[in-house]
């Protein structure tokens, strides 16, 4: 149905409050302050939505600093947890180009990082000590 302009009437949508408990602290949000904006930016665009589990946002952290170099906090790494979610529901196709953004820098939140990475490794002030701890991470 329109509203005069020949797109969605948007005038009786609501967003409804949920209890919002994730890992991902800077996105938790019992009602989101853009949440209707959020929703028509998605349905105007033809785009889409997924949601993750706290296990794949803290599974994500690692995989992005070990595969990218990237140090992003969980709301952050929620969006690579949520594109490959997408990519494994066939959302989206290996032909694809996708660009990934992921803005939170994991020193917000170290300890979510440690939870699944550990406590730092001191190590020798030099060059060979450095090269010898991460020798085979890839």
């Amino acid at each position: 149905a329109g509203g005069g302009g020949g797109g969605p009437d948007w005038s009786g949508l609501a967003i409804e409050p949920v209890a919002a408990t994730t890992v991902a602290d800077s996105i938790s949000v019992d009602v989101p302050r853009d949440g209707l904006a959020a929703v028509r930016a998605v349905v105007e665009s033809g785009g889409a939505a997924v949601t993750v589990p706290d296990a794949a946002i803290l599974g994500a952290i690692p995989e992005l600093a070990r595969g990218a170099g990237v140090f992003a906090e969980p709301a952050a790494a929620c969006a690579w947890a949520g594109l490959k979610k997408a990519a494994a529901e066939g959302r989206v196709k290996p032909t694809e180009t996708v660009v990934c953004l992921c803005t939170g820098n994991g020193l917000k939140d170290v300890a979510s990082a440690r939870k699944v990475a550990g406590e730092p490794v001191a190590l020798e002030n030099r060059v060979e000590a450095a090269m010898a701890a991460t020798d085979g991470l890839g």
